[in-house]
């Protein structure tokens, strides 16, 4: 587990690089031609980026490096160069599925890339036995099922026009137009993979191996929701905003959003916080128990940035790109110092973890109140949305406090808080659709 979430650790350091963000931008140009030459430069980058990883790679394993390096290139040989190539095919299908409207082939690619890497994984024990081999083989897999789903729109839209609108003298101009993609947004997202990666990296350095391994299931399992839910908030907003940011409409939509989001998802991160423990030890087995306590502590950090990180089109969407890039890098460097200060000091896990979670919360709330002020938004908005999850947060720990001082068993405690996240979900649920209906009846 542990060497794997090296793997998937570099390679998720590496990912923005793919496609050096131009597949961000193949969503803004009025004409196809210049989203053709975006995905173009898109496919050159890729390649260069899979031939260098393996030349990078070829050259470790003939240096004196540490026998854990040694061990893992057979595995990043694996997963970077065909990882780095079909992550491209999906960042272009991506943008180009936004571009035409096509929503629902990203759900079912979604859908088929889970299936398809745990299947694959699991199908594969019998052959590597349970090794990283096995986990890694999976992950490719997963990835080229997700491609396999995009196909219709690879053929159908991608390849015509390459054919009919590619030219080398336009491609050099795209390039240079949409420069700010790999200079500031590039960085950024590197600095943001880098913020999720940082922890693994600095708990390897001052911890045992078997607690690393008990903080990448708590993080994989707690950010399930961010990869998720913000990632598809984040694509349709893109989708939605990309030209018509300053309709009239859009605050109106934000604020929905913002507003009903906590009630409607908080509830369910609460309940992490409460019962990830016996959660993990009951999913998992009683050894991985400390991964629950981890995941509770990472609840928080997690609901704030499912609920607010959906904004960040925003930048790109104003040409922005300098102010989130700032906000990224010092982020980074405030992670880095508390996190490194904190485990040189103690060497406590649960300490480094809180910190960490305490920093990602006030980054990311300061983050929601720039990108609302670039957008044009009140920036109260974003005081409102803290009132909003405190309340959430609030009443569900105060409701769960009374179940336990009754002195009630802990399955009785669950599905009472279950009852009362299904509540507030249904009534942020019915919130949202009412304010997206008036909004469309003001339109009209």
């Amino acid at each position: 587990m542990g060497a794997f979430a090296f793997v998937v650790a570099v390679f998720g350091v590496l990912a923005p690089v793919a496609c050096l963000r131009y597949d961000i931008a193949i969503v803004l140009p009025e004409n196809d031609e210049d989203a053709t030459h975006l995905t173009a430069l898109c496919f050159l980058v890729s390649t260069v980026g899979a031939l260098i990883s393996v030349a990078t790679l070829a050259i470790l394993s003939h240096l004196q490096v540490s026998k854990e390096v040694h061990t893992a290139i057979p595995l990043l040989l694996l997963m970077l160069p065909a990882g780095l190539l079909l992550l491209s095919f999906q960042l272009v299908a991506q943008s180009w599925s936004l571009r035409i409207h096509s929503y629902q082939i990203q759900s079912r690619a979604i859908i088929a890339q889970a299936v398809v890497t745990v299947g694959a994984q699991i199908a594969l024990i019998p052959v590597f036995g349970n090794s990283a081999y096995s986990l890694v083989l999976g992950t490719v897999a997963g990835y080229l099922a997700l491609v396999l789903v995009y196909l219709p729109v690879i053929r159908d839209a991608i390849i015509p026009g390459l054919k009919k609108h590619f030219s080398r003298a336009d491609l050099e101009q795209v390039a240079r137009n949409y420069r700010r993609f790999p200079i500031l947004t590039g960085p950024y997202a590197f600095l943001g993979q880098m913020s999720v990666r940082l922890v693994v990296l600095a708990l390897g350095a001052f911890v045992s191996a078997r607690v690393v391994g008990q903080y990448a299931v708590a993080q994989r399992v707690i950010y399930l929701p961010v990869v998720t839910l913000m990632a598809a908030a984040s694509q349709i907003f893109y989708s939605r905003a990309a030209r018509r940011l300053d309709d009239p409409r859009m605050p109106h939509m934000v604020r929905t959003v913002l507003l009903a989001g906590p009630v409607v998802v908080g509830p369910f991160f609460v309940l992490m916080i409460v019962f990830a423990e016996p959660i993990f030890a009951t999913v998992f087995g009683h050894p991985w128990r400390q991964a629950g306590h981890f995941a509770a502590i990472l609840a928080v950090p997690s609901m704030v940035k499912t609920l607010t990180a959906w904004l960040d089109r925003t930048y790109d969407i104003r040409g922005r790109q300098v102010l989130p890039l700032l906000l990224e890098a010092g982020y980074v460097a405030v992670l880095l110092v508390t996190i490194y200060l904190t485990l040189w000091l103690t060497h406590d896990a649960d300490l480094a973890v809180m910190v960490y979670s305490a920093v990602t919360v006030v980054f990311y709330l300061v983050w929601m109140v720039c990108a609302l002020s670039v957008a044009g938004i009140p920036a109260r908005l974003g005081v409102q949305f803290m009132v909003v999850t405190t309340v959430v947060i609030g009443l569900m720990l105060g409701a769960d406090s009374l179940i336990n001082w009754l002195n009630v068993s802990v399955a009785l405690r669950i599905a009472c808080a279950l009852l009362l996240a299904a509540i507030l979900s249904m009534a942020g649920v019915r919130y949202g659709l009412r304010r997206m209906r008036t909004m469309e009846q003001s339109a009209r």
